[in-house]
């Protein structure tokens, strides 16, 4: 085969490659969309009088109060308004500033509620912080919530980014005293699980306290989960779970991040409050912890059921992978840590697979093979990098190609002043590595995909939801004059990728209405 030839066959299976790596993201969030997961778990009976959820039964006669927050919050409740409305009595939602205009502009308007819903509505929660108008939502369900009685049905609708939009701090902490919290937390090192802990020690409504204040109602709570390891206690903080901590643990957090001094005087002083509570109101006759039994008994009540997933997500693109005719595997539905060293990784991972097709002489193909599993072996566990060898060979073997799946949550460590996101650093960051570690002799014999994408549609404070780049993007933007290291290093991705290629390696689908975390999808195919 001559340049020419080949240059056409490239060209081929990259257009190819592009078209279904997007489909298979977009069949990724189709399978985790409001309605198809809430109707997934909602059935009702031919009389429309009893609500089956996961084989519970719950009796209907308008007596059904909504309440919900969260980003995925509003196409939720409207599938709950189509499917239920005649016995619901009152809602109320708390959903991100500006949700309603963004999913009307992103053509989601069946994600809206429609006109006589007794659900109400409110934004808040601006650029992801807590607000008045959060507080004001929060304020509103409580309400609702607090005054079920035991005859009613209360049913919760939870997702990412909930917790930013139910404030309702303990007296006497204010609003302003909490966001303080927050930040001094933050800026001394606190990680996620003492966030946690702390707002479920100081706030109304978190740490199972929603769920407390609906007794002796029946309590469904559907969570859209956007954690590792769909971890319910931490989702939107856990308003409908049991929390094992104490004020005891919030004050150990501030003594050991040194912050004793600098936290809100109220704070302090509603926790030792509590301590003082809980000391004068336990028997002392029943000195020990309370059991599992006994923890479990006080949430007789709620049925808590997850209704989404990044693994339903993945899920979903593997069966599509393979009806496009790839061999494809399931990486991890748990990746986390620095964007740019995960990108690294799925091209450490390409280069590894591709050695795994046998196209190098036995001699040198064996000592680079062991070289590039010893690379990965720093990511990844050698159990699972024998499953992504035998994926690469049963490709190689039956002449077709090899789709990744992976999801998680990275994280962006920023140090320079330019724009981006996560998943676009994420997508940068691998076409960066495999410039540097694919040879030409490889480079001319494979062609490689990789897409990295937030199921939100929202990659950082960008309109981008992620980014599409193969073994070709560093030598294009080369010979365009744009040095891609240099963009990366200033957290600059959503500009190169806006001019690079006429902006086509940019992934934009709008708001989504759904978060389940990120995709990942790695394509690789010899040519």
């Amino acid at each position: 085969m001559d340049s020419k030839e080949r240059s056409n066959q490239l060209r081929e299976i990259s257009h190819l490659h592009r078209i279904h790596i997007k489909d298979i993201f977009e069949s990724s969030l189709d399978a985790v969309m409001p309605r198809k997961m809430v109707k997934r778990v909602l059935n009702l009976s031919r009389d429309n009088e009893t609500l089956t959820v996961d084989g519970r039964e719950y009796a209907l006669h308008k007596n059904l109060n909504v309440v919900g927050f969260g980003k995925a919050v509003m196409g939720m409740a409207r599938c709950v308004d189509d499917l239920l409305r005649p016995h619901i009595v009152d809602g109320v939602i708390s959903v991100p500033h500006g949700c309603h205009e963004l999913l009307g502009s992103a053509g989601k308007s069946e994600q809206l509620l429609e006109p006589g819903s007794k659900i109400t509505v409110y934004e808040g929660a601006k650029n992801n912080l807590p607000d008045k108008d959060a507080h004001q939502a929060a304020k509103a369900i409580w309400d609702l919530v607090k005054d079920s009685t035991k005859s009613d049905l209360l049913l919760v609708l939870v997702s990412g980014g909930g917790s930013a939009l139910l404030p309702l701090p303990r007296l006497p902490i204010t609003l302003e005293e909490s966001a303080e919290l927050t930040k001094v937390l933050s800026i001394h090192g606190a990680n996620i699980n003492d966030l946690n802990v702390v707002r479920k020690q100081t706030e109304v409504l978190k740490g199972g306290g929603l769920a407390r204040d609906a007794k002796p109602c029946k309590v469904i709570c559907l969570i859209l989960s956007d954690v590792i390891g769909d971890k319910i206690d931490i989702i939107s903080s856990g308003p409908t779970v049991h929390d094992p901590s104490s004020p005891h643990i919030c004050l150990e957090i501030f003594r050991r991040l040194d912050v004793s001094q600098l936290i809100p005087k109220s704070v302090t002083q509603m926790l030792k409050q509590k301590i003082s509570e809980e000391r004068h109101t336990k028997n002392p006759s029943d000195v020990a912890a309370p059991t599992l039994e006994k923890r479990l008994q006080e949430y007789a009540h709620v049925q808590n059921i997850i209704v989404g997933s990044n693994a339903i997500a993945t899920e979903a693109a593997q069966r599509t992978a393979t009806s496009q005719g790839y061999v494809s595997v399931i990486l991890s539905t748990e990746l986390d840590g620095e964007a740019r060293s995960v990108g690294a990784m799925f091209a450490k991972l390409a280069k590894y697979l591709i050695l795994c097709f046998g196209y190098l002489p036995a001699d040198v193909g064996s000592q680079e093979l062991v070289k590039a599993e010893l690379e990965l072996c720093k990511y990844l566990p050698k159990k699972l990098l024998k499953r992504m060898a035998a994926t690469s060979d049963e490709a190689h073997h039956v002449g077709k190609g090899v789709c990744i799946v992976a999801g998680g949550e990275t994280v962006v460590t920023v140090v320079g002043n330019g724009r981006g996101g996560r998943n676009q650093e994420l997508a940068i960051a691998c076409a960066v590595e495999l410039n540097n570690i694919i040879p030409a002799k490889l480079a001319n014999a494979y062609q490689v995909t990789f897409l990295s994408c937030g199921t939100d549609g929202q990659d950082g404070p960008t309109p981008a939801a992620g980014a599409i780049v193969d073994l070709q993007f560093v030598k294009q933007c080369e010979e365009s004059g744009y040095n891609v290291k240099k963009y990366l290093d200033d957290n600059d991705t959503f500009s190169l990728l806006e001019t690079v290629n006429g902006g086509n390696n940019q992934v934009t689908t709008g708001i989504t209405g759904t978060n389940v975390m990120d995709i990942q999808l790695l394509l690789i195919n010899p040519l």
